[in-house]
């Protein structure tokens, strides 16, 4: 199996490529090519692989340093990580959103589609070479906001594009602290789901080593119950956001009796405007000067210069058995990791064995009353012969209109990102269903669009002369 990760000078890849080399017979003869502009970062990664306990017993090569289009040749998965555009322009646009009453982030929010603009594009262009490259393949998009970018490539070209969250597992945890007060990932959750990312809701008849969950939710989960413990493994600060988060989840339970998939703040909010959405917009940081932006930059350079001089310290030592599977802050990046989303697809594909999956992906008569090509995040069987529906599914009442709108608003977008549309993206627009066409929204959308005017494709400027009115 020929495996692409592309971005692959993300640290995180190591735990993935010693999950992969670990699989027995995944990788035997195949090799791991690890694609980034920052070729001495790819290598950090790969030099690290192949320090690794698991490479000495793979028959496997790991490269970098190549073309792009060296790398999708004859690929069977690629793998997609990154952010487009610059951090400070994406520091720009999502904190010019509160100001007009709008939530920024990096996926559901005004400036998640602005993100998506970007690397829309970029998306694209990877799929139309594997057309040509490697056009079986199947494009596994971990950049957000993946249901953008899913819609995107499956509707627009012949390529398969799951767009798989990083919060696919969220649920194996919050679940776990929620309904036993273990800080554990507990992968035995038999979960049906449907929604969109970000805002996904765990169905009836969902259970747990055969107790439906929704009994567990309603005996275990209190108006009155404390947050739950956690462990080392986490940050102090990380941990006390994680624990106020479950209590946010448990809340949202009692309020509307249906258990959200994954704690993501960004698409929760939209299930509460005035006390969730309204309170991220107020507890926003104001719109940064351009003292301020040079100082985040000087930050963030400093922060991934120190990242990357610790992750290239481990190149100069013995690394002892311990570090390599101990779970501790500093050693996170060096674990393997086997229940990742990246290694259980690539063990299905495989034919290892079938996995039930989340991902964006066309609705194709999965979820009841919506079209076939509206992307939605539901429950998936994923194989060696591809990807089907785990059964027919439906959104709870409500949300039903919630969710219709949110999803159409990320497909249009994909549209848009296709065809470089400018109506198609002002439809996309006027879709989301904040403050819907209203003078605040559209004041809001045009400087979102004059800001990310460099980054975007230029045919969406006209997109802001269809706000005016």
């Amino acid at each position: 199996m020929k495996l692409v990760f592309v971005g692959a000078g993300s640290h995180r890849y190591l735990g993935i490529a010693r999950s992969m080399m670990g699989t027995p017979g995944l990788m035997d003869s195949g090799s791991i090519d690890l694609y980034d502009p920052a070729v001495h970062r790819a290598e950090a990664v790969g030099r690290m692989a192949m320090k690794s306990p698991e490479y000495a017993k793979a028959n496997c090569r790991i490269n970098w340093g190549m073309t792009l289009d060296e790398a999708l040749t004859g690929a069977d998965i690629v793998y997609v990580v990154l952010m487009a555009g610059n951090a400070r322009n994406f520091t720009q646009l999502s904190t010019a959103c509160p100001k007009h009453g709008f939530i920024g982030s990096d996926q559901l929010s005004p400036s998640g589609a602005m993100l998506a603009l970007k690397g829309g594009p970029i998306l694209l262009d990877i799929a139309r070479r594997m057309e040509k490259l490697c056009p079986n393949a199947w494009l596994v998009d971990y950049a957000n906001p993946v249901a953008v970018l899913s819609a995107a490539v499956n509707n627009h070209t012949s390529i398969r594009c799951m767009g798989v969250c990083g919060g696919y597992t969220n649920h194996q945890w919050d679940l776990t602290r929620l309904l036993y007060g273990k800080d554990e990932q507990w992968t035995d959750y038999n979960i049906r789901c449907a929604g969109v990312n970000h805002m996904n809701f765990i169905l009836r008849g969902s259970t747990h080593r055969g107790q439906d969950l929704y009994k567990l939710l309603a005996e275990r989960v209190t108006p009155n119950m404390p947050a739950p413990q956690m462990s080392h493994r986490w940050p102090e600060d990380v941990g006390h956001r994680i624990a106020a988060g479950m209590l946010t989840i448990a809340g949202y339970y009692l309020k509307y009796g249906h258990m959200i998939f994954s704690s993501e703040g960004d698409g929760m909010a939209h299930l509460d405007i005035e006390n969730s959405y309204m309170a991220q917009v107020r507890n926003s940081p104001p719109t940064p000067t351009p003292a301020e932006l040079d100082r985040l930059d000087r930050e963030r350079s400093a922060q991934r210069a120190a990242a990357d001089e610790k992750f290239q310290s481990w190149l100069k030592v013995d690394i002892t058995p311990q570090q390599w599977n101990t779970p501790t802050p500093d050693t996170l990046n060096l674990l393997r990791n086997d229940e990742d989303i990246m290694v259980q697809i690539a063990r299905a594909i495989c034919g290892e064995k079938d996995m039930t999956i989340a991902t964006s992906f066309p609705n194709r008569g999965a979820v009841e009353g919506f079209k076939d090509r509206t992307v939605l995040e539901y429950t998936q069987i994923l194989g060696k012969d591809g990807l089907r529906a785990a059964g027919r599914f439906a959104v709870p009442d409500l949300v039903q209109g919630l969710v219709s709108s949110l999803a159409t608003h990320q497909t249009l977008l994909g549209d848009a990102i296709a065809t470089k549309d400018p109506r198609i993206l002002f439809n996309a627009l006027y879709s989301y269903p904040v403050h819907q066409d209203t003078i605040q929204s559209k004041a809001m959308w045009r400087e979102l669009l004059q800001i990310a005017e460099k980054e975007i494709p230029a045919e969406f400027q006209h997109t802001r002369e269809m706000l005016i009115k």
